[in-house]
């Protein structure tokens, strides 16, 4: 989730900022990605997978979960981006900033609710994410929504106290993620057409 919103922020910024030929285009590309059912590419990418011997690595299934966020992350911190006017850019510049400078000091602070919202969307995907973890991960990468699929059937039945026990521990980080950062939540869903506090 932290590397996807890296590369996100950087993206949206460019979009935002320089307005490459075919942006409105490539915007609509990047959220035609996202709504694409995650079962429609187990096929080729556990073949690609499988392939480049990439199956039950944590590396590898951290690139798809970056590449798979970095869409939506991009849509949700350009509408943001494109908030903040360009003149607080040009006043950093005229005063000596790096464009690196105007990024993280300028306009980060000012994008935060769009921030943080992506990050709670992309965490809250990741987090309940089965079918991906369950084709391409193994006994090395299980995530608790597969763990609990696979754990929970026993030679003797289903082991409920098993599903109790994990499920509870499964739902506290999100919640804890939600409960401090829940007054960003609404500004992140109007994608920046809520202004001011929440």
């Amino acid at each position: 989730v932290l590397v996807a919103l890296l590369v996100s922020f950087m993206a949206a910024y460019c979009f935002s900022r320089f307005k490459p030929r075919g942006t409105s285009f490539m915007m609509f590309v990047l959220l035609s990605i996202r709504m694409v059912p995650a079962a429609a590419t187990v096929v080729p990418l556990f073949l690609m997978y499988s392939a480049f011997g990439w199956k039950d690595n944590w590396w590898a299934i951290m690139l798809f979960y970056a590449m798979f966020s970095i869409p939506f992350s991009v849509w949700i911190l350009k509408g943001f981006i494109d908030g903040v006017s360009v003149r607080y850019d040009e006043t950093a510049l005229v005063n000596g900033g790096s464009r690196l400078h105007v990024l993280f000091k300028v306009v980060l602070p000012q994008v935060r609710p769009g921030f943080i919202a992506a990050f709670i969307f992309n965490l809250i995907f990741v987090w309940n994410e089965f079918l991906i973890n369950f084709i391409i991960g193994g006994k090395e990468t299980t995530m608790i929504p597969t763990a609990l699929m696979i754990g929970a059937a026993t030679s003797t039945g289903t082991d409920w106290t098993f599903i109790a026990t994990l499920t509870t521990l499964y739902i506290i980080p999100p919640i804890i993620a939600i409960y401090f950062f829940q007054k960003y939540l609404l500004v992140g869903m109007t994608f920046g057409t809520v202004r001011g506090e929440v």
